[in-house]
């Protein structure tokens, strides 16, 4: 093949795929923003509450009263705290499940190790172990590197309760609502302790269902939607006009995009992780994440949610600028017109702030 028909080929054909591609992002209207930005972060000075509100975030959560103060000084909704489970003990997970937490938390390291030493050691762990920080896992293992409470263990919700009592007992006056966080199971897919698989089969036994990989998908997802529920109605009967915004995390590994089924106001569903996904990934989920937001409660809006890490020497993702500025295009021609960012620091680094300011800050 002559190196001239070669150079045609690239010239014409390579563009074209890519053309092809890209064609929704490139039809992107030139004024195509998002209209409502929730931040996983918190306004804790003026300078960085100017920032987030100069890059167009709208919503923000909120841990005390100078938080919320400078959240409403500069027209950010505050939500106040952010609720993860409780529950009378730590999750239980298989044997082989307990020695992969070990070892990408550290367990057998000595305590008194510098933190940066230590921190380089579990780096190196979870870049070998292929560890994706509560997302979609692409290791046959992978699990939380913190173990998260067994929530389907607190009879009757009373640590639930009474965790939720501490957390709004000060809420102040023209709170918008609260953040939820963090339930899910630490290995991703469900509890084995006693009780978990007393009342797994019991649920067999009411359903008259056989144990089987598919059913226990099923009992496991109910018991999540079933405490997300449980607790969005704990919030409101307190503070009826509340809204509640939750982000799905830790994945669920048998139900990626379960969240539709909670009955929240606001579901932010994970459509780009901290590690880079492809553009047709990143497309569908969002796709979806909006489209069946309604599919179980007609009130409910579905939140895109985008992880966004901008530590190079880090075990998480990393992303540039121009990453971030390629996902927020693609998750808006896929439909998406609100979004949900964590962490929000980064939100308001240099390079990155300019990037949200042009795609979620106000018009002037």
């Amino acid at each position: 093949m002559s190196k001239f028909f070669i150079a045609l080929l690239f010239a014409g054909v390579l563009p074209f795929i890519a053309g092809c591609r890209s064609g929704e992002e490139k039809n992107l209207a030139a004024d195509a923003k998002f209209r409502r930005f929730f931040c996983w972060g918190v306004p804790n000075r003026e300078e960085n509450a100017r920032k987030y509100a100069e890059a167009g975030v709208t919503d923000i959560v909120v841990n005390n009263r100078k938080q919320f103060d400078l959240a409403r000084k500069y027209g950010m909704t505050p939500y106040w705290k952010c609720f993860t489970p409780a529950g009378p003990y730590p999750q239980v997970m298989t044997p082989e499940e307990d020695k992969y937490y070990g070892y990408i938390s550290g367990q057998d390291l000595d305590p008194k190790m510098p933190k940066a030493e230590r921190m380089q050691i579990l780096h190196r762990r979870r870049i070998e172990k292929h560890h994706r920080y509560g997302g979609e896992q692409v290791a046959p293992i992978d699990t939380q590197s913190k173990p998260i409470p067994c929530f389907v263990s607190d009879e009757g919700l009373l640590l639930t309760k009474a965790k939720l009592d501490n957390l709004l007992k000060d809420a102040p006056e023209g709170a918008a609502g609260m953040f939820l966080d963090f339930i899910g199971y630490t290995n991703h897919h469900g509890c084995v302790c006693k009780k978990c698989l007393a009342k797994y089969k019991k649920f067999l036994a009411e359903k008259k269902l056989v144990d089987t990989p598919k059913n226990k998908t099923l009992f496991y997802r109910e018991k999540l939607v079933n405490y997300y529920n449980a607790v969005i109605d704990c919030i409101k009967s307190r503070h009826p006009d509340w809204k509640i915004a939750l982000h799905i995390y830790p994945d669920f590994r048998d139900d990626h995009l379960y969240g539709n089924r909670i009955k929240a106001d606001y579901c932010h569903q994970t459509v780009a992780w901290y590690f880079k996904w492809e553009e047709p990934k990143i497309r569908k989920y969002t796709k979806f994440v909006v489209g069946h937001a309604k599919d179980f409660h007609p009130a409910a809006e579905g939140i895109p949610f985008l992880g966004l890490s901008t530590d190079k020497s880090s075990s998480l993702g990393y992303k540039t600028p121009a990453d971030v500025e390629r996902e927020l295009r693609i998750i808006l021609s896929a439909g998406g017109r609100t979004l949900s960012v964590c962490s929000g620091s980064a939100i308001i680094e240099p390079g990155y702030h300019e990037i949200f300011r042009k795609y979620c800050g106000k018009q002037h």
